[in-house]
């Protein structure tokens, strides 16, 4: 995050308020009050996913592995907020013409939109936001399974979203 961060709050229904609140803002954690993300499951031709493990530093869930996404900024689209993420951690240029959305759902206190991106990325080209991501590989649907159940991987995501990964894979 190089600037502060402006996000739309939101209702219990997903619905911008016309309130705002900084990025970090206690606020954001307080029962009622909602903001907006965006997640994107990068998938290879080799039907693997692109997972990167959370910084040591990072106050929420650090050192354990997640897809690639953050928090929808003021005036962004989660599509939008999705390429900026992944050039921001990962130094990868996302194809957002090739995004197909698979899930809008809450989760504590946002209210995400999840994508599937297939993409065949070079990880020796990857470069690393270091106050974000500490390593980045490509799993296998039963590797992030194990990383899940091990607790290895980020809460109020894979479960969500595990059904409809499956099915994009098996096709």
């Amino acid at each position: 995050m190089c600037k502060e961060e402006i996000w739309d709050i939101l209702d219990e229904d997903g619905n911008i308020t016309g309130e705002t609140m900084l990025a970090g803002d206690k606020l954001a954690w307080q029962e009622g009050i909602y903001h907006q993300g965006a997640d994107v499951w990068i998938i290879n031709s080799e039907n693997k996913i692109l997972i990167q493990k959370r910084a040591p530093e990072k106050k929420l869930e650090p050192n354990v592995w997640a897809m690639t996404g953050g928090s929808v900024i003021k005036g962004e689209s989660s599509l939008e907020t999705l390429k900026r993420e992944t050039k921001e951690e990962l130094g990868i240029d996302l194809d957002i013409n090739k995004a197909i959305k698979i899930k809008h759902y809450k989760s504590r206190n946002v209210w995400l939109d999840e994508y599937i991106v297939k993409q065949d990325i070079d990880l020796n080209k990857v470069i690393m936001q270091k106050e974000e991501v500490s390593d980045v590989k490509f799993a296998s649907f039963d590797e992030i399974e194990k990383l899940y159940e091990e607790k290895c991987f980020m809460k109020n995501r894979w479960e969500f979203v595990r059904d409809e990964i499956k099915k994009y894979i098996q096709n």
